[in-house]
């Protein structure tokens, strides 16, 4: 069965991750934690705690276990469990016990035994040691939950489950195969016992053999006290508890409601401001994270993936070379993280090629690729044509003019498309020096994210104004989202891309990544005016698209570039820049028959 820990405390809830990996055998199992944060605070001023946690969280988690781990925030921790459950579905939440009306993610023991967002399963105590299991049965849901947890924890540990009746005198007594069925014919189940008098007295004394309890909790409603007077003798005298609880009749509302943004202007920027520091601080990673290759590997493996870097390059003779032996290296020769490594090519007229080849690396010219399509000048060409020439179902792709090639610029990527299956597209940050002259500054690179791209996706796309880097090179996704994408032929490839990923998968399929710094060719400012232009034409585009108006094809497609020239003057030279959108690849009919070979 899917488990998801609710995780409060990670020093006491250990012996709640050894029930749910036992309880999983081998099935998917999810890890949460929640961080509430005060109301006046900015969600995402706990990043970095959210980043320690998310540390900590990994350390729960057993070697070989099909586990991930997920740090989210919220004002009330209850509430994002519970949006965790509406989002993962699991068949068990499973939490550590409260003592009764002491504060529990901001409720309380009792209100989640009433209410439980999916079947639950709270433990009490020491489990650990516990061989020896008794089940108490009445019969119903509960009862079935119970033995099957109890049941679940004795096959991994090597224990023993009895199931007890407490039949009630002067009523017909149905057996215990009538109340559990086939449960009872399991092979951990070694003793069936019936007994007559006080449920309390008879569970207790019938405890005192045994080295711990699963039993079903009432949580009516109407009952202020879910577990009832039985079920609080049985707490109070076991050295150690499963409480149980079905979601009835079934499961509550699983889906959550899409937020309803406000009219006014403030309450709107309120609202978007909340959405955005949750995601924040829940899909922001560091490459440090990921640096446990052994275990992406194993990852990759368990889910049958494969992964492919694309590498475009224009002429980069200079930094090739070292990105090549950075990535293969490390993450195919050491690690078999990365099946293929392609080179892309847009008519390199230097060694850019060669170089490649020398290497053993796989070079297409992107104008060759798929010829029937014609064929575009630019960067977003490229990338579009590489989902025909790449076989993975990850694609990463790695702009080739940096000079401090690092395989984290892969990893990094890589990582969180393959420990968290709800990520679809993962793009990097970092730090970006700026070269004057002879001399590398720490800061002041990346002066058209700062100036274009983050203030016109704050203007028009605000759920994506947490993006750090959003015109970064190193990014990736999982294929069967971009082959589904259009693609912008040019500069304005990555912002198209970061919009059609939020609009059609959502912002919570988006996550970035920390590369701490990255130095790479610095462009003229005549070069960055050009790419600006273009970038502010896809936003254009969509913003029309967005509001049904021809906003793009009203606009001017040429700027003028102003120079200075000897003796004062000023020259303008003319340029025609216009974003040109390929359509999704799912859509054209060479990459279909590839595909389906």
């Amino acid at each position: 069965m899917k488990c998801l820990v609710a995780i409060v405390d990670p020093e006491r809830d250990r012996a709640v991750v050894d029930l749910a990996v036992a309880l999983a055998a081998g099935d998917e199992l999810v890890l949460v934690s929640a961080i509430e944060v005060p109301e006046g605070d900015a969600l995402a001023s706990v990043q970095p705690e959210a980043r320690r946690l998310r540390r900590t969280l990994d350390q729960l988690v057993p070697a070989n276990a099909r586990a991930r781990t997920l740090v989210t925030v919220a004002r009330l921790g209850w509430q994002a469990i519970q949006e965790t459950v509406a989002n993962e579905r699991p068949d068990l939440l499973l939490l550590s016990w409260r003592r009764p009306g002491w504060d529990l993610l901001g409720t309380t023991i009792e209100d989640v035994l009433r209410n439980p967002p999916c079947d639950i399963a709270v433990v009490k105590g020491p489990l650990s040691r516990a061989r020896r299991m008794l089940v108490p049965v009445r019969g119903g849901r509960y009862a079935d939950l119970a033995a099957k947890v109890a049941i679940g924890w004795a096959r991994a540990r090597g224990g023993s489950v009895t199931l007890l009746h407490v039949r009630t005198p002067g009523r017909r007594t149905p057996t215990l195969y009538q109340l559990l069925g086939e449960r009872t014919l399991d092979d951990r189940v070694d003793r069936l016992i019936t007994r007559t008098g006080d449920p309390a007295d008879v569970i207790n004394e019938e405890l005192a053999e045994h080295d711990a309890i699963a039993f079903g909790a009432t949580g009516r409603t109407d009952q202020e006290d879910p577990l009832g007077p039985v079920g609080q003798s049985i707490v109070a005298n076991a050295r150690a508890a499963i409480v149980v609880r079905t979601a009835t009749p079934v499961s509550p509302e699983l889906t959550l409601p899409l937020p309803t943004l406000p009219a006014d202007r403030a309450d709107r920027s309120r609202v978007i401001g909340e959405i955005v520091d949750k995601w924040f601080v829940q899909n922001t990673f560091s490459s440090t994270e990921f640096a446990d290759l052994r275990r992406l590997v194993e990852a990759k493996e368990r889910q049958g993936l494969t992964i492919s870097v694309g590498l475009p390059t224009l002429n980069e003779e200079a930094t090739v070379r070292r990105v090549i032996r950075a990535i293969r290296t490390r993450l195919m020769e050491r690690f078999p993280l990365v099946d293929e490594i392609v080179v892309i090519d847009s008519d390199s007229d230097d060694r850019t090629r060669e170089i490649a080849r020398e290497e053993g690396v796989p070079v297409h010219i992107h104008s060759q690729v798929l010829p029937g399509t014609g064929s575009y000048i630019g960067k977003g060409e490229a990338l579009w044509k590489s989902l025909h020439v790449l076989r993975g179902d990850i694609i990463v792709w790695i702009d080739t003019d940096v000079s401090n090639a690092h395989p984290k610029f892969v990893y990094g990527i890589v990582g969180p498309l393959l420990m968290r299956p709800d990520l679809q597209f993962v793009k990097a940050f970092y730090q970006r020096p700026l070269r004057v002259g002879g001399e590398l500054q720490a800061t002041g690179g990346g002066r058209v994210t700062e100036l274009t791209a983050r203030p016109i996706l704050n203007l028009f796309f605000p759920e994506l104004s947490g993006m750090v880097q959003p015109l970064s090179g190193e990014q990736g996704g999982r294929r069967a989202l971009l082959e589904q994408l259009p693609f912008f032929t040019g500069y304005g490839v990555e912002t198209g891309l970061l919009i059609d990923t939020l609009h059609r998968a959502g912002l919570g399929s988006i996550a970035q990544v920390d590369m701490k710094q990255r130095i790479h060719r610095n462009q003229t400012l005549l070069a960055l005016s050009k790419m600006s232009f273009e970038i502010l034409q896809v936003a254009l585009r969509r913003v029309g698209e967005a509001h049904g108006e021809r906003l793009w094809d009203e606009a001017n497609s040429s700027i003028k570039l102003i120079t200075p020239e000897e003796g004062g003057k000023l020259h303008l030279e003319m340029h025609d820049i216009i974003a040109t959108e390929r359509p999704p690849m799912a859509t054209v009919p060479a990459y279909i028959s590839s595909r389906a070979r």
